[in-house]
């Protein structure tokens, strides 16, 4: 099966969580993505999910074990622990230490962490990463993830809760280094049957991102973004949406937003679908600094395609706009990205995908001259081979490289290493 987290790209960007009863989707960006190729972390889900499926999907949801499996060594009455742990070592060519200093590190980083599910309605997954670098251009780095999931229904009502914590001290790509990040992530969603062939979606979020060092900027985000769902037949739905927010800013200007889009979910066969999103936000700068206003389309999409049992094949397009990293500027984010899975010999898995962002860097106050454009690429080979039921071992190679208009962005690494995997 191939590889849903590479964590190549480093740009701030839409991130899909893991479904509670429906799928929040989270117009603001949660946790940085990592210039490092980072191990796959096993899906945080309630035990109740293993009897939902997704209508629109063509892929199977990743799916925890069923609740009565007869092997659980840690249940006690409601609660099951499911420990889980990952080790990698990575040889990596061309990774920015920071900005204009390209430095090779082996990495062997060492994941450690456990799942609790509590009944049938929540989950608490933690995780501990440690990563050693061989280079001492780079800081040992020690990152946390906690992840809490809860659903309930009440009545013809569906309600979903998430609260993401996640440190990390990572390099990144929009930085030029390691960079130390929290970011807090809380989503509270929604959804209600208003009649046989219509329903609402509604959801609010608040993320919150601080970032350590010299003309960083700490950002709290609050927004809201609901939609209304008519279904004329199954598998062929078609919603309007319209969302605010509120971005505060410790340094910058605050800004507020508008946005306004529609949405398309078609399951054409059992073998494709397609998912397509498209509108526009209008985002205004406040105070006297502030830079006016930023009118901009916003879209996103995917097809997913299952020739045949054993192949899935992908394409993705994302196009969004965040807070940067950086104190006074925004980042306008377009991303393609797409790929192939082919299962071998029923237990090897052989995946092939790649991606194109481009990400363009505007002042959101006056004082601020923001001309930054980076164009990134990153291929991506990874073949897992399945054992012991709940384990996994693989071999990955990826490159990367980054075109950017600003001194010492620019660079071009290579990534080959083995990683090892098991989870109860």
């Amino acid at each position: 099966m191939k590889s849903k987290k590479t964590a190549a790209v480093s740009f701030r960007k839409r991130n899909l969580l893991p479904p509670l009863v429906v799928l929040f989707f989270l117009g603001r960006a949660a946790e940085a993505q990592q210039e490092i190729v980072r191990p796959e972390t096993p899906p945080v889900e309630s035990t109740s999910q293993g009897i939902m499926t997704n209508e629109f999907q063509v892929f199977a949801l990743p799916q925890p074990p069923p609740p009565t499996m007869p092997y659980e060594p840690f249940r006690i009455g409601d609660f099951i622990f499911r420990p889980h742990a990952d080790y990698q070592f990575t040889e990596a060519h061309g990774i920015l230490a920071a900005p204009g200093d390209q430095e090779n590190t082996t990495i062997q980083q060492i994941s450690a962490g456990i799942l609790l599910n509590i009944g049938p309605h929540w989950a608490l997954d933690y995780t501990a990463t440690s990563a050693d670098y061989s280079n001492d251009h780079f800081k040992h780095e020690f990152d946390n993830a906690v992840t809490l999931t809860g659903q309930t229904v009440y009545t013809d009502w569906i309600f979903g809760f998430l609260q993401n914590a996640v440190l990390t001290s990572s390099p990144l790509i929009e930085t030029g280094g390691q960079t130390d990040e929290q970011n807090y992530l809380t989503a509270a969603t929604a959804e209600h049957e208003t009649g046989e062939k219509s329903s609402m979606d509604l959801g609010v979020y608040q993320n919150i991102r601080f970032a350590s060092g010299s003309g960083f900027e700490n950002t709290r985000d609050w927004s809201t973004l609901d939609w209304l769902n008519y279904t004329p037949q199954p598998r062929f739905e078609f919603s309007i949406g319209a969302g605010l927010g509120y971005d505060n800013a410790d340094f910058g200007p605050d800004a507020t937003y508008e946005q306004a889009q529609a949405r398309l979910n078609w399951r054409a066969t059992d073998k494709i679908s397609f998912q397509a999103s498209g509108g526009v936000e209008e985002r205004e700068f406040l105070g006297g600094n502030g830079a006016g206003n930023l009118f901009s389309p916003i879209y996103g999409g995917s097809v997913q395609y299952q020739p045949f049992s054993a192949t899935e094949i992908y394409f993705g397009v994302n196009r969004s706009v965040s807070q940067s990293s950086f104190v006074g500027e925004v980042t306008t984010t377009t991303s393609f990205n797409g790929g192939v899975s082919q299962r071998l010999l029923g237990q090897f898995y052989l995946s092939l995908g790649g991606g194109y962002t481009t990400a363009k860097f505007s002042a959101s106050a006056n004082d601020v001259l923001a001309n930054r454009k980076d164009n990134y690429y990153d291929a991506v080979v990874r073949l897992s081979h399945s054992f012991l039921g709940r384990g996994s071992a693989s071999v990955f190679y990826e490159y990367s490289d980054n075109k950017s208009t600003a001194d010492g962005f620019t660079y071009i690494s290579n990534q080959f290493g083995v990683e090892a995997s098991y989870s109860f």
